[in-house]
């Protein structure tokens, strides 16, 4: 690694990725109700994640982080936290899959909407269960506080949404269960030990959202549930891992 991993570069980088994105949804005028619409996601969604992903890329080439960013190596969790979580996954994204409207969405428009998916996917876990964890491990010998480092600011960059349309009190809901599907996809990443899951899930989860809302189809309240289970179960599942005695650091 060219720098020593640590959580003031984690919060650096952080800062300046959530800067780009906001940045560039205040120059494009970006509303939050409509970014996903096939008139908008090219500028909206799609400009500002792959300037993000551009910076990301440079940043864990320059830190030389790549590797412990996509890989779990001293903080394994049961294979089984791993299926119980993608099983409720693929109950939400199957529901809204099965749902949305697809005549209703053009083959330019489906483009950009597995563009955003993969640049979410890979952006959002990149910096969130990548960098800050990463960084935060490299401060602090308690995984307790690293799995609420990343997840809290997971969940608190989403509050800017509420300066672009989104009501400041759905803002706030948002920053809780965004909080707590960070948690969730903090479980695959030491269930599975690699990155890779994590943003997989996380992407295939947002381009379910994106399509069902972009195509007009009316909500879906038969996924809901599952949602909730996401967030539930996480919890759980983070309790049990830390009430057991976590594997020696090296």
């Amino acid at each position: 690694m060219n720098v020593k991993p640590n959580w003031q570069v984690a919060i650096l980088v952080f800062v300046a990725y959530n800067l780009i994105v906001f940045a560039t949804w205040y120059a494009t005028g970006a509303d939050y109700t409509t970014l996903s619409a096939a008139n908008n996601i090219a500028s909206h969604i799609v400009l500002p994640l792959l300037l993000g992903a551009i910076f990301l890329f440079v940043v864990l080439s320059f830190l030389g982080w790549w590797r412990p960013v996509m890989r779990e190596e001293t903080h394994g969790a049961p294979k089984w936290m791993m299926w119980v979580l993608l099983v409720i996954a693929a109950g939400f994204i199957g529901l809204n899959l099965a749902s949305t409207n697809w005549s209703a969405i053009t083959a330019t428009h489906l483009l950009f909407l597995v563009a955003a998916g993969v640049l979410v996917g890979f952006n959002e876990e990149a910096l969130t269960r990548g960098i800050l964890i990463v960084g935060c491990r490299g401060s602090t010998n308690s995984e307790v506080f690293v799995w609420l480092f990343s997840s809290v600011l997971f969940g608190l960059m989403h509050l800017p949404n509420t300066l672009f349309g989104m009501p400041f009190a759905g803002g706030v809901a948002q920053v809780f269960f965004a909080a707590t599907a960070g948690t969730g996809f903090y479980i695959l990443r030491r269930a599975s030990g690699t990155l890779l899951v994590p943003m997989a899930v996380h992407g295939l989860w947002d381009f379910a959202t994106f399509s069902h809302g972009a195509s007009g189809a009316p909500l879906n309240f038969s996924a809901t549930p599952f949602q909730f289970a996401m967030y539930v179960v996480s919890i759980v599942l983070v309790v049990i891992v830390f009430r057991k005695r976590e594997p020696a650091r090296t």
